[in-house]
Protein backbone atom coordinates (compact mmCIF):
# COMPACT_ATOMS: atom_id res chain seq x y z
CA UNK A 1 0.00 0.00 0.00
CA UNK A 2 2.39 2.46 -1.12
CA UNK A 3 1.50 5.92 -0.97
CA UNK A 4 -1.30 5.51 1.77
CA UNK A 5 -0.92 7.34 5.10
CA UNK A 6 -0.87 5.93 8.37
CA UNK A 7 -4.84 6.83 8.91
CA UNK A 8 -6.05 5.39 6.13
CA UNK A 9 -4.48 2.15 6.74
CA UNK A 10 -5.69 2.04 10.66
CA UNK A 11 -9.30 3.15 9.02
CA UNK A 12 -8.88 0.23 6.74
CA UNK A 13 -8.28 -2.61 9.60
CA UNK A 14 -10.80 -0.89 11.47
CA UNK A 15 -13.37 -1.36 9.11
CA UNK A 16 -12.07 -4.98 8.76
CA UNK A 17 -12.46 -5.17 12.73
CA UNK A 18 -15.89 -4.04 11.97
CA UNK A 19 -16.96 -6.87 9.70
CA UNK A 20 -15.10 -9.56 11.37
CA UNK A 21 -17.27 -8.51 14.67
CA UNK A 22 -20.37 -8.50 12.17
CA UNK A 23 -19.46 -11.64 11.40
CA UNK A 24 -18.73 -13.52 14.74
CA UNK A 25 -22.10 -11.80 15.84
CA UNK A 26 -24.18 -13.33 13.30
CA UNK A 27 -22.10 -16.90 13.69
CA UNK A 28 -23.06 -16.27 17.91
CA UNK A 29 -26.85 -15.65 16.88
CA UNK A 30 -26.91 -18.61 14.53
CA UNK A 31 -25.20 -21.36 17.27
CA UNK A 32 -27.24 -20.28 19.73
CA UNK A 33 -30.41 -20.74 17.60
CA UNK A 34 -29.37 -23.72 15.90
CA UNK A 35 -30.02 -26.16 19.51
CA UNK A 36 -33.55 -24.83 19.11
CA UNK A 37 -34.33 -25.38 15.66
CA UNK A 38 -32.78 -29.20 15.90
CA UNK A 39 -35.03 -29.29 19.71
CA UNK A 40 -38.06 -28.30 17.15
CA UNK A 41 -37.37 -30.84 14.57
CA UNK A 42 -37.06 -33.60 16.83
CA UNK A 43 -40.14 -33.03 18.30
CA UNK A 44 -41.82 -33.41 15.10
CA UNK A 45 -40.20 -36.42 14.55
CA UNK A 46 -41.20 -37.26 17.90
CA UNK A 47 -44.59 -36.66 17.16
CA UNK A 48 -45.12 -38.26 13.78
CA UNK A 49 -43.45 -41.36 15.30
CA UNK A 50 -46.15 -41.36 18.10
CA UNK A 51 -48.88 -40.94 15.43
CA UNK A 52 -46.86 -43.70 12.78
CA UNK A 53 -46.61 -45.87 16.25
CA UNK A 54 -50.82 -45.55 16.84
CA UNK A 55 -51.55 -46.57 13.05
CA UNK A 56 -49.29 -49.31 13.28
CA UNK A 57 -51.38 -50.58 16.66
CA UNK A 58 -54.51 -50.25 15.19
CA UNK A 59 -53.17 -52.46 12.02
CA UNK A 60 -52.03 -54.99 14.43
CA UNK A 61 -55.38 -54.56 16.11
CA UNK A 62 -57.25 -55.40 12.97
CA UNK A 63 -55.21 -57.89 12.40
CA UNK A 64 -55.63 -60.12 14.75
CA UNK A 65 -59.65 -59.73 14.85
CA UNK A 66 -59.25 -61.06 11.37
CA UNK A 67 -57.31 -64.26 12.04
CA UNK A 68 -59.26 -64.57 14.96
CA UNK A 69 -62.46 -64.39 12.47
CA UNK A 70 -60.69 -66.91 10.21
CA UNK A 71 -59.27 -69.80 12.60
CA UNK A 72 -62.87 -69.32 14.18
CA UNK A 73 -64.31 -70.47 10.75
CA UNK A 74 -61.66 -72.80 10.30
CA UNK A 75 -61.92 -74.65 13.40
CA UNK A 76 -66.08 -75.06 13.04
CA UNK A 77 -65.63 -76.07 9.40
CA UNK A 78 -62.85 -78.92 10.78
CA UNK A 79 -65.88 -79.87 13.40
CA UNK A 80 -68.38 -80.01 10.98
CA UNK A 81 -66.43 -82.64 8.79
CA UNK A 82 -65.00 -84.66 12.07
CA UNK A 83 -68.34 -84.64 13.32
CA UNK A 84 -69.91 -85.74 9.87
CA UNK A 85 -67.42 -88.39 9.68
CA UNK A 86 -68.00 -89.66 13.16
CA UNK A 87 -71.98 -90.03 12.27
CA UNK A 88 -70.81 -91.84 9.31
CA UNK A 89 -69.20 -94.29 11.52
CA UNK A 90 -71.68 -94.94 14.07
CA UNK A 91 -74.29 -95.15 10.82
CA UNK A 92 -72.60 -97.55 8.78
CA UNK A 93 -71.33 -99.28 12.53
CA UNK A 94 -74.93 -99.64 13.65
CA UNK A 95 -76.15 -101.24 10.74
CA UNK A 96 -77.37 -104.65 11.24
Amino acid sequence: MPGSTLEERIAGLEGSYMELTKRIGDLRQETHRSPDLIRAELNGLRVEMNSNAAQFRAEIRDLRAELRSSSRWTMSLVLINWLGVLAAIFLVAGKP
